[in-house]
């Protein structure tokens, strides 16, 4: 059985109450607001990529970039590519209905936010929301 609240704090065990924050110091202080009045007034955006990014190759790139928020900056590259090169690619794909389906495409052309391509699961022409791309590899 634990010993009551006094008897414990009498005995020189551990305080549940909080230590008392030291003053910082006058000059720290007026260095720190000297600092924020010379500031830019508005920080600059973030590089999408971190330090040392990675820009964009193509106009094509960036434009499935900012559709297929889901992709990496790998996977944005080979429907890009297949796009540019006439080349076929395999996504995943989940659908307005919620099913997942994996499908292989042929003869892309970007529409945005969609992409237009001959599916061969279908064997015919389909437009796919660049949105609802979870993968891409080659075909």
């Amino acid at each position: 059985m634990p010993a009551p609240r006094k008897a414990r704090a009498q005995a020189g065990l551990r305080s549940t109450t909080a230590p008392h924050a030291a003053k910082a110091p006058a000059a720290g202080l007026k260095a720190l607001a000297a600092q924020l009045l010379t500031a830019p007034p508005a920080a600059p955006e973030p590089d999408p990529f971190g330090p040392g990014g990675v820009p964009f190759g193509t106009d094509t790139e960036e434009i499935v970039a900012g559709y297929a928020k889901r992709l990496s900056y790998s996977d944005v590259r080979q429907p890009t590519h297949a796009i540019d090169t006439g080349t076929a690619v395999t996504v995943d794909y989940v659908a307005a209905s919620g099913g997942r389906t994996v499908r292989a495409l042929d003869r892309l052309t970007l529409d945005p936010p969609y992409l237009e391509a001959w599916c061969h699961l279908r064997d015919a022409e389909r437009v796919f929301t660049l949105s609802r791309i979870h993968g891409v590899m080659p075909a």
